[in-house]
């Protein structure tokens, strides 16, 4: 099972939380120290529906040139140049440069994402000092670059998923997936098989989630850690429940209100809950129709009890009816287990800060303690924003409250 770790367990790893600081690295090569003070403010964002992205924003004004930095002073000659201003002035282009961007403490820095600069943003102003704003995207992105179209029969979905991790694309002869993908397989065998699924016209990284959202399954990355020998990068596909896979974003934070947590904001809604779903479609081969229903009590449901007790009180709606093209009884059942999941996710919802932690990303849980017997439990981190700044280092997060990830007895 993952450890859960209090703050004061891990402030003895981030070295008591003083010195915040970043790292970013242009192919391989640090920021130069002046370059690197310019840099007023980091922001990391990830999510498990989005490419992961960062933020800089880096003061664009030279006191002892009096004139602009890296943007606004530059010529054509300085930006074909070799020199070192014209490097300066290239510098935060947007383009194929691979930045590696780390965060931590002191010497205990995390990989947070390999990217590229996307967005260049200078901002002239009337006054006050001119500021530039990069973005830039995990280089997943390239991934929205070409559009396949291709077709599984007889597949469940993760072994889709594992299967477009070897596909390649037939002009270039590379992998169409730059990084290997992982699944959990201990639900390989809980998936439907699938009779017919086709990729249309789609890029690979939005084929992936469009199925992880048809199944109530994630999608994330998690980076190399450089501190653990054999650690690779990786995509994960399937489902938010942690500690399945060993090493796999598998330890729990536990944040308390008065402790680690600066700010804490959950919603507690019933709008939208049902006590059950049919599914409807048709059995191609029996030519007859298909109608499965799958109520909250369902043993397969795996229902977080302190939600179901409370959904009994509120009454919630009688039946949600979904009209989709499903070919078999089991393929409608799965359909329907996956929308009363997804339709009880949605009941606690949360957005909280607490201090840096470059481990809190999203497909993590978190234990979330004293506030209160409604919202205290098992949260799944949907997103993460981290940023260092003059205000030092904190993380930001929204997240859902959890299933039980144990059967039911």
């Amino acid at each position: 099972m993952p450890d859960t770790i209090e703050l004061q367990q891990e402030s003895t790893n981030q070295r008591g939380f003083y010195a915040p600081r970043f790292e970013l690295r242009i192919e391989g090569a640090g920021l130069p120290g002046d370059v690197l003070r310019d840099v007023t403010q980091v922001t990391y964002k990830d999510s498990t529906t989005e490419i992961d992205s960062f933020e800089l924003t880096v003061n664009n004004w030279d006191a002892a040139l009096n004139d602009f930095k890296y943007v606004g002073a530059e010529t054509n000659e300085t930006l074909k140049a070799e020199t070192d201003i014209g490097k300066r002035h290239r510098l935060f282009e947007p383009c194929n440069k691979v930045v590696k961007l780390s965060m931590g403490y002191l010497d205990e820095l995390r990989v947070m994402m390999l990217g590229n600069f996307t967005t260049m943003e200078p901002n002239f102003p009337s006054s006050g000092g001119p500021t530039l704003t990069v973005r830039g995207l995990n280089v997943l992105h390239e991934l929205r670059r070409k559009r396949y179209s291709y077709s599984w029969e007889q597949k469940r979905d993760s072994e889709i998923a594992l299967a477009i991790a070897d596909l390649r694309d037939r002009e270039t002869g590379r992998k169409r997936f730059p990084i290997p993908i992982v699944t959990d397989p201990s639900v390989l065998r809980d998936e439907p098989q699938l009779n017919y699924i086709a990729q249309k016209n789609q890029f690979d990284i939005d084929f992936l989630l469009a199925r992880a959202r048809a199944r109530s399954y994630v999608v994330f990355i998690q980076e190399r850690d450089e501190n653990v020998r054999g650690s690779q990068r990786r995509l994960y596909f399937g489902p938010s429940e942690g500690g399945r896979i060993p090493g796999l974003r598998d330890d729990i934070y536990k944040l308390e209100w008065g402790k680690s947590l600066i700010d804490f904001k959950p919603t507690l809604t019933t709008a939208n809950q049902f006590k059950s779903v049919r599914v409807n479609g048709w059995n191609r081969a029996r030519r007859q129709p298909i109608s499965v229903t799958v109520t909250l009590d369902d043993r397969e449901l795996n229902r977080n009890q302190d939600l179901y007790e409370m959904l009994k009180v509120c009454d919630p709606r009688e039946e949600d009816i979904v009209d989709v093209p499903v070919f078999s009884e089991q393929q409608a059942r799965r359909l329907a287990i996956a929308r009363l999941k997804d339709r009880q996710r949605e009941m606690v919802k949360a957005s909280g800060t607490t201090i840096g932690l470059p481990a809190l990303r999203a497909g993590k849980q978190v234990v979330l303690d004293k506030v209160g017997a409604r919202f205290n439990g098992t949260y799944f981190v949907t997103e993460t924003t981290h940023t260092i700044g003059n205000g030092g280092y904190t993380t930001s997060f929204n997240a859902r409250r959890e299933n039980d990830t144990k059967p039911r007895s």
